[in-house]
């Protein structure tokens, strides 16, 4: 083999490592939705102040989401986001929302296709405070991550009704 092919096919094998776009953006986004939705369980669970890509800290949780290769995710050009303990749960639906809308292609195909923090433009929105006591906006939050996993509040799964066919 010449060694001139040799070095077109080190430098095609390279270029496709480094600058290969995604072919499929919503299977990019499966794996991170995936661990999304493991923060979200975690966050929602009594007691816990720790999980995948968070650690409470007081009033604040400390959000840092990452992709499993171990990339981070820039959220308004920042790796670590400072989110209010009583707003994060509303915050985690914001960022799912984002995700599923492609806010976060670019950050996650840089992520998991080439360089890490690319582009840091995506946002998530900061949910307003909601009225009324932690513990009632805590069981409300905890109730809607077992509704998006299928189940009722009581943690059973929820029944599929069909049409009767």
């Amino acid at each position: 083999m010449a060694l001139e092919n040799i070095v077109n096919a080190a430098k095609s094998a390279l270029k496709d490592v480094v600058s290969s776009p995604s072919a499929d953006p919503i299977s990019d986004r499966d794996e991170v939705l995936q661990d999304l939705h493991l923060a979200e369980k975690a966050w929602a669970t009594d007691g816990v102040h720790s999980g995948l890509w968070f650690v409470r800290d007081g009033e604040h949780v400390a959000f840092t989401p990452m992709t499993r290769n171990g990339a981070t995710l820039t959220i308004g050009g920042q790796t670590t986001n400072f989110i209010p303990a009583d707003r994060f749960a509303d915050y985690l639906v914001n960022m799912r929302a984002a995700i599923e809308a492609g806010e976060f292609d670019r950050e996650i195909a840089g992520a998991l296709h080439g360089s890490a923090n690319v582009g840091g433009i995506a946002e998530v929105a900061l949910p307003p405070a909601r009225e009324g006591s932690p513990q009632d906006i805590r069981q409300v939050q905890q109730d809607a991550v077992l509704i998006r996993e299928g189940r009722n509040p009581d943690g059973s799964l929820s029944a599929v009704v069909s049409s009767g066919s």
